[in-house]
């Protein structure tokens, strides 16, 4: 599938199974969800955050379909039944993480042993100074995740996150919609494309 390059835009993909970013480029917006492209699609695991250009908050989307280099991404979401209690998969990563504590000045790196959709466990020197409300700093993403500690041992901690997500409804994607379309003005015009045979005429 070819990219209409007038109508994308650029964004971050974490994916919230194992706190990994990527660059992406957006398009077909609506919505209902989104295509995203990249050579590194193919490591995303289900649920994704979405950090398009401009805005301060993180889009919730799902994974529902793969092709060369892409993804399709949807916005729905079904809720949870009350009592329903899914299983998270916890997977090993390796990540080096600034934290810093939200009401506190103490900042400190650490490394990210394990991930899941709502946690991750960090492994470091003097965990024991940190206070429970901290705010996490990924490579790759420009905001902070925030988390609660709700455990400490032995130079580890787990934490319970608080991804940056856009409030209910999801995503605002008006406000998408309007900032791409503002995008596509600033973009400069190009002629008409020129078609290049791979019999060189």
């Amino acid at each position: 599938m070819a990219i209409d390059t007038d109508n994308s835009i650029a964004a971050l993909v974490v994916d919230l199974a194992d706190m990994s970013c990527f660059e992406a480029v957006v398009y077909d917006l609506t919505e209902e969800g989104c295509w995203i492209a990249s050579d590194k699609v193919d490591l995303l695991k289900e649920e994704v955050g979405l950090r398009i250009a401009g805005f301060n908050k993180l889009i919730r989307g799902t994974v529902v379909a793969y092709g060369d280099q892409e993804a399709q991404l949807s916005f729905q979401f079904k809720r949870e039944e009350p009592g329903e209690k899914r299983e998270e998969i916890r997977r090993p990563v390796w990540i080096t993480a600034v934290i810093c504590g939200k009401t506190h000045p103490i900042t400190m790196k650490c490394r990210v042993v394990d991930a899941s959709k709502s946690g991750c466990r960090l492994e470091g020197d003097a965990l024991e100074r940190l206070p429970n409300e901290i705010e996490i700093s990924i490579p790759g993403l420009d905001l902070p995740i925030n988390g609660t500690i709700v455990w400490r041992r032995q130079g580890q901690a787990g934490v319970r996150l608080q991804w940056p997500f856009e409030p209910e409804p999801e995503p605002k994607t008006e406000q998408l919609l309007k900032a791409l379309e503002e995008e596509t003005r600033a973009k400069p015009k190009r002629g008409p494309k020129k078609k290049i045979s791979a019999f060189g005429s």
